[in-house]
Formats: structure tokens, sequence, C-alpha cells
């Protein structure tokens, strides 16, 4: 009787599971242990990771441009031709109009950038020495923040560098982004079936609906995502504008980029403005604090509920530990890709278990309710008959 207990705890799902995970990790740490021969191939994983993200970035950029064209009867390479023509015309209009402004602002900015710096650090010391800080028993405190903003200010930096660095540093990039991007335009309608033909065939339906799903959603969120940003610039640029900050165009192009990030990206996106201010005018901090609220206000209620409506729904506290997490992984790029990666693992999980797993799904709710749509409310005016 024991024996037979003991078979069947062996060839449980449970022990079976518990097993293949054990493996894994044994795997993953043995993978660990010899660095020497992963790192090539890490190597190689970094060299060819950029261009396709990025290729894949501008892909669904371009694709509603392309199908635009090719509904206008145009053939599959003259309308990926014309897109690119496109986009390389509006970046060309655009830099003659700001190109000079740009770059004259950029090499002021970085050529005064050390003496900001000194005087930010002079005027944050020269508050903290003063009466309001006089009734708290904190030694050293100027000391510890000065320190801690600058090694903030170093890994930024370093950051950064290592961000550019990792994009440019094969020349080849600049010409393989194009090819990859052509590619994917000419052939990506193909991408699902080559996938579905080596899945089974009683399989091949559930997986067309996982890979449209995800299609659907990155789509929308890469669209969107790039649409609030440069609305979230503008708008910057224009507040700048309004409160008389330095290097106003720079520093709104530093907050556009920095809106690409979820949810810190707005106030990631200030503090260039807000160290400048602090070595002129403290006083424009709060000033900066008050635009970029402003702009907040306005991207909650008018822009994001109406460009990211279609987007993934993601509760703000995934979003912020999900960011948490990626950050000693990636780095930067992490920032980038956690929330369009989440969103893809959540569907296939999502869509597996309703496909499969149907009680489970209605225990966890994940159908979506049937909701019948309203009836639209026919307005009507009674007017006074006209008597005969």
């Amino acid at each position: 009787m024991e024996n037979n207990s003991n078979n069947g705890l062996f060839r449980s799902k449970f022990f079976r599971y518990c097993c293949y995970l054990l493996l894994t990790l044994l795997i993953i740490f043995m993978f660990g242990k010899i660095g020497f021969f992963i790192s090539p191939f890490k190597s190689f994983i970094y060299s060819i990771i950029f261009p396709l993200l990025f290729g894949g970035l501008l892909y669904y950029i371009l694709r509603p441009i392309v199908r635009l064209l090719e509904k206008l009867m145009f053939p599959t390479i003259w309308a990926i031709i014309l897109a690119f023509i496109i986009v390389l015309s509006a970046l060309v209009l655009f830099s003659s109009y700001t190109g000079a402004i740009v770059r004259t602002q950029f090499t002021e900015f970085a050529q005064s950038l050390p003496t900001l710096y000194e005087q930010a650090r002079n005027t944050v010391d020269g508050f903290l020495e003063s009466n309001l800080f006089s009734y708290f028993d904190l030694p050293d405190i100027s000391t510890k923040i000065s320190g801690f903003v600058q090694t903030i200010t170093t890994s930024v930096g370093k950051g950064t560098i290592n961000f550019i660095g990792a994009i440019t540093n094969i020349g080849s990039v600049i010409i393989i982004l194009p090819i990859i991007l052509f590619y994917f335009l000419k052939d990506g309608n193909k991408f699902m079936p080559g996938v579905v033909r080596f899945v089974p065939s009683y399989h091949k339906g559930n997986l067309r609906k996982i890979l449209a799903d995800i299609d659907y959603v990155l789509s929308n969120y890469i669209a969107g995502q790039l649409l609030v940003a440069f609305s979230i610039g503008i708008f910057m640029y224009i507040g700048y504008l309004i409160i008389g900050l330095e290097y106003s165009l720079i520093l709104a192009i530093f907050a556009m980029i920095a809106c690409i990030i979820p949810f810190f990206g707005p106030w990631i996106g200030i503090i260039p403005a807000i160290l400048l201010s602090l070595a002129d005018d403290p006083f424009m901090a709060v000033k900066i604090f008050i635009v970029m609220n402003i702009v907040q206000q306005i991207d909650n209620n008018f822009i994001s509920p109406q460009i990211m409506k279609k987007s993934m729904d993601i509760h703000p506290l995934t979003v912020i530990l999900l960011l948490m997490g990626i950050i000693p992984i990636f780095g930067f790029i992490g920032l980038i890709i956690v929330i369009p990666l989440y969103s893809a693992i959540k569907i296939t999980i999502t869509n597996i278990i309703e496909m499969y797993y149907p009680d489970y799904a209605e225990m966890l709710a994940l159908h979506k309710p049937n909701l019948k749509p309203k009836p639209k409310r026919i307005w009507k005016m009674n007017l006074p008959k006209k008597k005969i």
C-alpha cells in the first residue's frame, strides 16, 4: 500500500513540474558558472538586439502608412519606398527649421554644464545650511545629499553612454536597420503563417488568435505611447517658453524622449530643467513643477484617454514593480521593453487559460462580459403644427 502511494506521488503532475523547475534552475545556475562560454553568445545577442528592437519599433510606426498606400493601389515594394521617402522628407523638413536652434542650444548647454552643476550644488548647499534645517539633528546632511545626487548623475550618465555605445558600437547598424525594416514591412504578413505551420492543426486557430491579439495590443501601445510623448513634448516646450526657461527646446526634446518610459518618464524628463533652474533661479524650479502638473493634467484627462484607450490595461502598481525590477537587469532599454513584453506574456497566458481551461477562466473572471451596446438616443424636436 505504501509503495503504491509512493509510485503515485512520483507519477503525479506536481512532482514532474517540480522536477522541471529544479532542472531549469540548475541549468541557469550552471550557465552562471561558465561565463567564458556564455560571453560570445551574449555579445552576439547584444549586437543584433538593438537593430531588431528599433526595426520592430519603426515597423509599427510605418506599417499604417504602407497599408494606406497599398489601399491606394500601390505595390508593396513601392509603398514601402514611398513610406521611407515620406518619413525622411518629414525629418529633413523638421531639421531644416529646428536643426540650427537645437545645435546652438545643445552646444551652449554642453559647454556650460560643468558651471551649471557647480552652481546648482552651491544652491543646494546654501539651502541646506539655512535656518530651515537648524531645528533638525541631521549631521552631514549636505554631504550626504550632494553625494547622493552626484552618484545618481554619474550612474545616469554612464547608463546613457553605455546605451548609446551599445547602439552605435557597430557602424553597420546604420545600414542594417533600414534593411531589417524593409523586410519587416515586406514580409510582416508572412510571420504568422510561418509560425503557425509548425503547430499541430488542432492548435493553429488558437495560435493565430494569440498572435493577432499580441500584434493588436503592441501596435496600439507603441503608436499611442509615441503620440502621447510627442504631445507632452509640445506642451512642455510651450510651457518652458511661457516661464522663460533657457534652453527650452533641448529640455522639451529630452522630456519628450523620457515620456516614452511609462509612469516615471514625465518626472525623469524634468530633471535637467530642475538642475538648470537651481543653478540660475531656484524659484524657476517651482514654475517647472507647475508646468509639469498642468501638462500631466492635460495628458491624463484629454490626451491619454483618447489615444491609449485601445491599449493594454495594466494596473499602475504592476507598472511600478515591473519598472523597478527591470532596471538592475537591462537598465534603460529595459524600461522601454518591459511593458510590451509583460503585455505579450499576459495575453498569451490569458488566451491559453481561456482556450484550454475554460473552467479556470470563468473562475478567474477572464471572460469579458458581453455588454450590449447602448441604443442611440434620438432627439426629436416637437414643433407646433401650423393651423391650416
